[in-house]
């Protein structure tokens, strides 16, 4: 008895539970369900304007076909020809008559190995008249161009101008370096001269006890006529600089005058410091007028340059003499060897006149002999062939396409033999199409080949519409004209028709479906559930009546606004309840 109330109270909680969870799952089972359901994309369908473009694939083909024809029944005894080869107008395509072929062909390669002989026996014989004639006339062509060769050796003006060049240019180097060296010793000796008293001064200055102001000073002087020195003479000799030495020159001697007034009477430090640094004066003068005696006349600078300019005027005449001595010399040496050759093809040929003349008798008889066999051998092959009587040859330029005959059969009068394919008659391409499709073309109309992205450039203009012969009433068939790098067999795609035009009903490409009952749509249809509104799939069929690459007009049992299916995450069927996506 006391367990009865425990036992309420369990009950009565476990059924205020259920009633909780039952009221989630009746309020969230909507969402629930959505998670499950496939997601589409949609978009309604509105009024828009389509660019079309017809599309078709086509074999091209040759609009000039030349068919060469039997002209009475007569027997192929040869045919010369093979699909695919390419033939000039009056080349051989068919031998009529009596005869094996294996015989013709046997007598043809007889014919021309005769032939053959006869042009090496011919290209082979001796014209010793000839001969004689171009071996004296050779020879006197290399006695003249010895003698001009020695001439030229001897006497060229070109070669002795650079003859005298050269001893010039040597005389001039020897002048230049002797002024260098003068010069650069007189200018040098007096900077040393300087440095050396100089060196001498500061020395005594340093034991007299001039304090570190004055000694830095010194410093910097000797640096500067140190700097004035290598100036003057650079290690690499290359070029003296006068004014670079004067500037250091005129430098160090202001440090002098600087060290002379900080030791002078007007600071009483150290007279006779000063007295002795006035005591350089006349060396800074003496080297500051070498330099500008050099600067005015034959200064550093024009020594060297003359002495570059010298040596290199020397080395060209060298070259100059160099190239005309070998050249002239080469020259020389080349006609005196082509004279000896020629003397001696001469000297041999007149040593062999006998022999040439026999030599030149039996080969007439052999080019005799050779000439009868020849015209025995083409009065054979006559015989076999029937002559030019019994020969059917091109009348056209161009490429066999197909050959209908063999050998040993006998063709019936105006039966065809084989067909030329000649490209300067054009070529042609067509495909079916609608008729709506077709109602928006013109002949004309340009169009563009999509299939083709490589080598020459192929043009298409459309040159007819016509009924297709397969569906005349539903279809019909366009035909172009194609030019450029083509050939008959080709397979190409054509794209033409650009005119824009406004439909009433366009939904994008990705809407379309189709399957073996045709093309159709997906679109969305909404019904009221006490949970809100649910959507669902409805397959709509359609028939596409314009499409470019992004959208397409369509017909079919829908209305003007109705939101149609673009993609969905899952196969979709008719009936299906989906989830539209967010967004």
């Amino acid at each position: 008895m006391e367990t009865k109330p425990k036992n309420r109270e369990w009950v009565k909680n476990a059924a205020i539970i259920f009633l909780a969870v039952l009221l989630v799952l009746t309020f969230f089972s909507n969402t629930i369900m959505n998670r499950s359901l496939p997601e589409v994309s949609t978009e309604y369908i509105q009024s828009n304007t389509i660019t079309a473009k017809v599309r078709g694939t086509g074999t091209v083909e040759s609009q000039g076909v030349y068919e060469v024809k039997a002209g009475e029944t007569r027997e192929i005894r040869a045919v010369m020809i093979k699909s695919g080869q390419k033939v000039e107008a009056g080349d051989v395509l068919f031998i009529l008559g009596e005869g094996d072929s294996a015989e013709i062909e046997a007598a043809q390669e007889q014919l021309r190995q005769l032939k053959l002989s006869y042009q090496q026996t011919a290209v082979g014989a001796s014209n010793y008249s000839g001969q004689l004639q171009r071996a004296q006339a050779r020879y006197d062509s290399a006695v003249a161009a010895e003698a001009a060769a020695y001439a030229d050796l001897n006497g060229n003006v070109d070669l002795q101008n650079s003859i005298a060049a050269l001893s010039a240019s040597q005389e001039k180097l020897v002048s230049a370096q002797l002024n260098y060296k003068l010069a650069n010793d007189a200018a040098s000796q007096s900077i040393g001269t300087l440095l050396g008293v100089f060196t001498e001064f500061a020395d005594e200055a340093q034991t007299a006890g001039a304090d570190a102001s004055g000694l830095a000073l010194l410093n910097e002087a000797r640096f500067a006529i140190l700097g004035a020195s290598e100036a003057l003479a650079p290690a690499d000799g290359s070029a003296n600089s006068v004014a670079v030495s004067y500037d250091k020159l005129t430098t160090a001697e202001n440090l002098i005058m600087q060290f002379s007034l900080m030791y002078g009477l007007l600071y009483s430090d150290d007279p006779e410091l000063a007295s002795r640094a006035d005591a350089l004066s006349p060396y800074f003068s003496m080297a500051k007028s070498y330099l500008s005696d050099a600067g005015r006349s034959d200064d550093l600078e024009d020594c060297v340059r003359e002495l570059l300019e010298a040596t290199e005027r020397n080395a060209g005449a060298q070259q100059q003499y160099d190239s005309f001595s070998g050249l002239f010399s080469e020259a020389y040496n080349a006609a005196v060897a082509e004279r000896q050759a020629a003397e001696a093809a001469l000297r041999s040929l007149n040593d062999s006149a006998d022999d040439y003349g026999r030599q030149a008798a039996l080969t007439g008889l052999s080019l005799q002999d050779l000439q009868y066999q020849i015209e025995k051998a083409q009065e054979k092959l006559d015989s076999l062939t029937g002559g030019t009587e019994n020969q059917i040859t091109a009348n056209v330029s161009g490429t066999v396409s197909s050959v209908a005959v063999t050998a040993g059969k006998t063709a019936a009068k105006d039966e065809v033999l084989a067909t030329i394919e000649v490209p300067d008659m054009g070529y042609t391409l067509s495909f079916s199409v609608s008729v709506d499709q077709a109602r928006r073309l013109h002949p004309g109309d340009a169009a563009s080949v999509t299939s083709y992205y490589w080598g020459s450039r192929i043009d298409a203009t459309l040159s007819a519409i016509k009924p297709d012969p397969k569906n005349p009433q539903t279809n019909r068939l366009l035909e172009f004209e194609v030019t450029g790098d083509v050939a008959a067999g080709s397979q190409l795609t054509i794209s033409i028709g650009e005119r824009s035009q406004s439909y009433d009903s366009v939904v994008p490409n990705s809407a379309i479906r189709s399957d073996s009952n045709g093309k159709y749509i997906f679109i969305i249809q909404a019904k009221n559930s006490a949970l809100g509104n649910r959507y669902f799939a409805r397959r709509v069929g359609v028939e596409v009546i314009a499409s470019d690459d992004n959208n397409s007009a369509v017909t079919g049992g829908f209305n003007y606004g109705d939101y149609v299916i673009t993609t969905s995450s899952a196969p979709l069927k008719s009936g299906d309840q989906v989830r539209i996506a967010e967004g």
